[in-house]
C-alpha cells in the first residue's frame, strides 16, 4: 500500500515537468517551422539578387562585433551565430554565369526543410554578400571542414548544412590558395574536410 501511495504522489508530481516538457517541445517545432518557412523565402528573394561578392576569409582572425557599428564592412565580415567578424583577405564580385549558378545552389541549400548545421565548429574560409541593387539580402561565412555556413533571421541566427555542389562553385570563382591551406593543416593537423569524414565513418565497420 505505502509502495502505492508513494507512486501515485511521485506520478503526480511529476505531471508539471511532463506539461513543461510537451509546450517546451511544441514551441521548438513550432520554431523550426517557421525558421523553414523563412528560410524558403529568403531563398526566392535571394535568386533575384543582381550582385554578389565572394571572400576568400581568414579562418583564425576572428574578433568581437563592434557593439557601435558592425565592423568595417571593406575589411572583414560577420559570423553571425558567434557575434563576431572575421579579415577579409581577397574581394571578387563575380560575373553573371557565375553569379546565376551560386544563387542557384545556394538558395537550394537555404530552403532544404531541415538542417543539422554540420559539426559543433567552424573555421570560415569562404564568405558572401549578396544584394538586390544596394540592398544586402545575405551575408555568411563557409566551413568546408565543418559542413556549415552562417544565416541570420530576423532574431537570431545560425548554421546551415553545406554540400558539395555548393563547396564546388565557390572554391571555382575564388580558390583557397595552398598557403593558406598549409597554414590551417599545420595549426589542426587532425582536421578534414566534411566529406572525408562522412566517408570515413562509412568505413568503419
Amino acid at each position: 500500500m505505502r509502495l502505492f501511495l508513494s507512486l501515485l504522489i511521485g506520478f503526480f508530481a511529476c505531471l508539471p515537468c511532463i506539461a513543461q516538457n510537451e509546450i517546451d517541445s511544441e514551441f521548438y517545432d513550432s520554431l523550426e517551422k517557421v525558421e523553414a518557412k523563412y528560410r524558403a523565402g529568403k531563398a526566392e528573394l535571394i535568386k533575384k539578387a543582381d550582385r554578389v561578392v565572394v571572400y576568400l576569409v581568414d579562418f583564425d582572425g576572428i574578433s568581437n562585433e563592434d557593439a557601435f557599428g558592425g565592423g568595417d564592412d571593406s575589411e572583414t565580415i560577420s559570423i553571425a551565430p558567434y557575434e563576431k567578424r572575421t579579415k577579409i583577405l581577397s574581394t571578387k564580385e563575380i560575373g553573371e554565369v557565375d553569379r546565376r549558378k551560386l544563387l542557384d545552389v545556394l538558395s537550394a541549400a537555404i530552403a532544404e526543410p531541415e538542417h543539422s548545421g554540420g559539426a559543433f565548429c567552424h573555421f570560415p574560409i569562404h564568405g558572401v554578400r549578396i544584394y538586390a541593387g544596394e540592398e544586402l539580402l545575405h551575408e555568411g561565412t563557409f566551413c568546408w571542414v565543418c559542413g556549415n555556413f552562417s544565416f541570420s533571421y530576423p532574431q537570431g541566427s545560425g548554421w546551415l548544412d553545406t554540400n558539395a555542389e555548393l563547396k564546388a562553385i565557390f572554391e571555382k570563382v575564388t580558390p583557397i590558395p595552398q598557403s593558406e591551406l598549409d597554414r590551417f593543416y599545420t595549426k589542426y593537423p587532425g582536421a578534414k574536410p566534411k566529406g572525408e569524414q562522412d566517408a570515413a565513418l562509412k568505413d568503419q565497420p
